[in-house]
C-alpha cells in the first residue's frame, strides 16, 4: 500500500504540475522555471531557489500565442506554442525567472520573441529572463564554451538570489540529483525487466513528475515505491522502444500499450535519457556539473549524429526490445534527420521499426497510430 501511495502521489504531481511550485511560492519562496533538459537544476537548487520544467498541454489552447509568434515559427509548433500560451495567459504566473536554452531554434526564438514583448508591453507579467547559450558539439572546445555560459548563468542566480552560491551548497545539490538519477535508474531496470514490471505509462508519471517537486521529496516517493517492487505484477506483450520528439504527455504511449505492448525503454529527454547520466563527485562541484551537462546523453539537436544512433542502437538492445517506433512532431527536422541511419542500425540487427512523421502535438485520431503499431506487432510475431 505504501509503494501504491507513493506513485499515486507521484502521479498527482505529474497531473498537476504547478501545484508544488505554487506551495514554495506561496511560503516565501521563489520559483525558476526552465525549458529543456540542458539546464542544470543541481545549480538553481543551490542557489535556493525551486526549479521546475516548463511543459505544455496538448489539450489546451495556443491562439494568444499565435497571434504573438513571428512568421514560419513553426518548428515543433503545437509543443512549443503550448507553453508560449501559457506564459502570455498567466498560466504560469508563479515564475519568478526563466531560463531559456540554446536548443532546439523553436526554444531560442522564445528567447527573442519573449524579450521583445516584455519590451514592447510591460503590463505582460512575465517572469525576468535569461538566455544560456550553449555550443551542440562534445568537443573540448566546446566544452570550454558551455563552461564559460554556465559560469554566467551561476553569476545571474547569485544575483538573484542575492547570496553566493558555495562549492558546499553545490555538492548537497549535487548528491540530492544524483540521488535521484539513480532511483530512476532502478525505475528503467524494473521496465526493461524480462518481463517489465513498469509500464511506460507509468514511468513517464515517476520521471516527469521530478522535474515539477523539489527532489527530495520526489527521492523520498520514490524510495517508497520502490520498496514495493518485488509485489509490482509482470506485464506481458510485446517489448517497444519510442524515440523522437519530446514526450511531455502521456497521449502516444497509452496508445501503445493498449495494444498488448510495453514501452521498455525510450530515447526521450522526458523519459531515461534525463537520469542517464550522473554527475561525476570526484570532480569540484562547479566542473563538474558542467562536464555532466556537456557530456551527457545526447539529443538530436548535437553532432555527430553517430553518436545519436550509437546511443539509440546500444539503448534499443540493453531494453531486449523486440521493435522501435519514431515518433515526430510536425516539422522536427532534427528528428527526421537522424532516422534513416537509425533504421538501418536497427535493421542490421534484425529489429523492425516504424516511424509517425509530422505527428501534431494533440493525437485527436488515435486509430490510424494504433493500427500502425498492432501491424508492428504483426510483424514482430510473425518473425519469431
Amino acid at each position: 500500500m505504501k509503494s501504491e501511495t507513493a506513485f499515486e502521489e507521484m502521479q498527482k504531481h505529474y497531473q498537476q504540475r504547478d501545484l508544488a511550485a505554487r506551495e514554495w511560492k506561496g511560503k516565501g519562496g521563489k520559483v525558476v522555471g526552465y525549458f529543456c533538459d540542458a539546464v542544470p537544476e543541481e545549480i538553481i537548487l543551490a542557489a535556493g531557489f525551486f526549479p521546475i520544467r516548463l511543459s505544455g498541454d496538448p489539450n489546451g489552447d495556443t491562439e494568444v500565442a499565435r497571434q504573438n509568434v513571428i512568421p514560419r515559427f513553426t518548428a515543433r509548433e503545437g509543443f512549443v506554442h503550448s507553453m508560449l500560451n501559457m506564459l502570455l495567459t498567466g498560466q504560469y504566473d508563479f515564475l519568478d525567472y526563466l531560463v531559456i536554452p540554446h536548443t532546439r531554434d523553436s526554444i531560442h526564438r522564445l528567447y527573442q520573441l519573449m524579450a521583445m514583448l516584455k519590451e514592447s508591453n510591460p503590463a505582460l507579467t512575465l517572469p525576468e529572463l535569461f538566455f544560456l547559450d550553449s555550443v551542440h558539439t562534445t568537443f573540448f572546445s566546446g566544452g570550454l564554451y558551455n563552461r564559460d555560459r554556465m559560469l554566467e548563468l551561476k553569476e545571474r542566480l547569485e544575483e538573484w538570489s542575492g547570496k553566493e552560491i558555495a562549492s558546499e551548497a553545490l555538492s548537497r545539490a549535487i548528491a540530492v540529483t544524483n540521488e535521484n538519477k539513480a532511483l530512476l535508474k532502478r525505475v528503467a531496470a524494473l521496465r526493461a525487466a524480462d518481463p517489465p514490471r513498469i509500464s511506460g505509462v507509468e514511468a513517464l508519471q515517476i520521471i516527469g513528475s521530478s522535474m515539477f517537486m523539489l527532489k527530495e521529496e520526489h527521492n523520498r516517493l520514490l524510495r517508497e515505491y520502490l520498496d514495493g517492487a518485488d509485489k509490482f505484477p509482470v506485464r506481458n506483450g510485446t517489448r517497444l522502444f519510442v524515440s523522437g520528439s519530446p514526450l511531455d504527455s502521456l497521449q502516444l504511449f497509452e496508445i501503445i500499450e493498449s495494444c498488448e505492448a510495453t514501452v521498455v525503454a525510450d530515447d526521450n529527454c522526458w523519459g531515461n535519457r534525463y537520469s542517464d547520466v550522473p554527475i561525476d563527485t570526484s570532480l569540484a562541484p562547479f566542473e563538474a556539473i558542467a562536464d555532466r551537462y556537456h557530456n551527457r546523453s545526447p539529443c538530436s539537436r548535437m553532432y555527430p549524429m553517430s553518436r545519436r544512433v550509437e546511443y539509440c542502437l546500444q539503448s534499443v538492445l540493453e531494453a531486449r526490445a523486440q521493435g522501435v517506433i519514431f515518433n515526430v512532431f510536425r516539422n522536427d527536422a532534427a528528428e527526421v534527420w537522424e532516422i534513416p541511419d537509425k533504421t538501418k542500425a536497427l535493421e542490421d540487427k534484425g529489429i523492425p521499426s516504424i516511424c509517425f512523421r509530422n505527428q501534431p502535438y494533440l493525437i485527436s485520431e488515435p486509430e490510424p497510430l494504433k493500427a500502425s503499431v498492432e501491424k508492428l506487432i504483426e510483424t514482430i510475431q510473425g518473425n519469431r
